[in-house]
């Protein structure tokens, strides 16, 4: 069991290796709460271009390099490599960076939340994990509820 943890992230060096559809998701959400967010892929979403163009995000098009992780607060590997993920995490870790790994919630520091913002309200929804489908219906049931 998962404790929740609200954090000021608007300050926070953040970083996404990987640009498709499920680091696309995160930064969405992220952007209402984080001031400081940067993605490294070789290739990104459509979505994330557009946010790098209005300047919300800053892209790096080119493969993950050790380096990257200078300066950063939190990490999160949403690549499609397995091992360049376990990489990431493993590289973290010795740097004492919280990393999230999307591939794989056995090397996640910490879970990233189905997220429900209703004017100041933010509730965040998880199920350790383990059940994706128990936190869209909880989600649903939520919003209906709001």
């Amino acid at each position: 069991m998962l404790f929740p943890l609200f954090i000021d992230l608007s300050e926070k060096n953040i970083l996404f290796v990987g640009g498709g559809a499920v680091a696309d998701r995160r930064v969405h959400t992220l952007l209402g709460f984080a001031g400081h967010i940067s993605v490294v892929a070789p290739e990104t979403t459509d979505g994330l271009r557009r946010l790098a163009d209005s300047g919300a995000v800053r892209i790096f098009h080119r493969i993950f390099e050790p380096g990257d992780l200078d300066g950063r607060d939190l990490v999160f590997a949403a690549t499609d490599d397995i091992l360049l993920n376990r990489e990431i995490a493993a590289l973290c870790r010795r740097k004492e960076i919280p990393v999230n790994v999307s591939s794989d919630q056995s090397l996640c520091d910490f879970q990233f939340p189905s997220v429900l913002m209703d004017g100041d309200i933010v509730i965040g929804i998880n199920a350790s994990g383990k059940d994706h489908h128990l936190v869209r219906e909880t989600r649903k049931k939520l919003e209906d509820f709001l």
